[in-house]
């Protein structure tokens, strides 16, 4: 099935809050009542740091968003400009379609042409799937921190520039 990949709009945010609140409750969701909210959905669209995938019918299925800032500090980061990957949901009728994996690659690339170094992520340390996840999409652990009476896994995953990964390609082939 094709996916197409998108920016949020404010016209999607009934669809979007929609499917966050189906998740919660689900195996490895965190969040809780209307977390995230309206207020947090519009904020993120009007960044423009939220992104959607759909289906061919325009159904969202899956949702993303890019932050700058986070209440995370450890030192055992590695990217100097990083920017944070959030608010990471699929519908449940997609979990088993790699949509996940489709939404993280397509977010590190606008990543990267923002001119970040690294894309950093929480997850709840009873996460299962999640962390299988993001080990697979060749996220780090790089720390452990407690956050809102939650203990989660520092993630990264560091960005390459075209230019770097350009170069890096080039010194192969001779």
């Amino acid at each position: 099935m094709d996916y197409i990949f998108a920016a949020a709009k404010r016209s999607d945010t009934p669809e979007i809050l929609k499917l966050y609140q189906r998740l919660i409750g689900t195996r490895g969701c965190n969040w809780y009542g209307d977390c995230p909210n309206r207020e947090r959905v519009e904020h993120d669209i009007d960044d423009d740091s939220l992104y959607v995938v759909t289906d061919k019918k325009y159904n969202i299925i899956a949702v993303a968003a890019l932050e700058q800032d986070t209440d995370a500090d450890t030192q055992a980061w590695q990217s100097k400009n990083p920017c944070y990957l959030c608010r990471l949901g699929v519908s449940n009728d997609h979990q088993e379609n790699d949509i996940a994996g489709l939404l993280i690659r397509k977010m590190a690339s606008i990543a990267r042409r923002q001119g970040h170094d690294g894309m950093r992520v929480l997850t709840d340390k009873k996460n299962e799937p999640a962390i299988k996840l993001y080990e697979h999409c060749g996220f780090i652990r790089c720390d452990e921190t407690l956050r809102h009476g939650t203990d989660f896994f520092c993630y990264e995953l560091l960005l390459q520039s075209r230019v770097s990964q350009a170069s890096g390609n080039d010194s192969h082939k001779r």
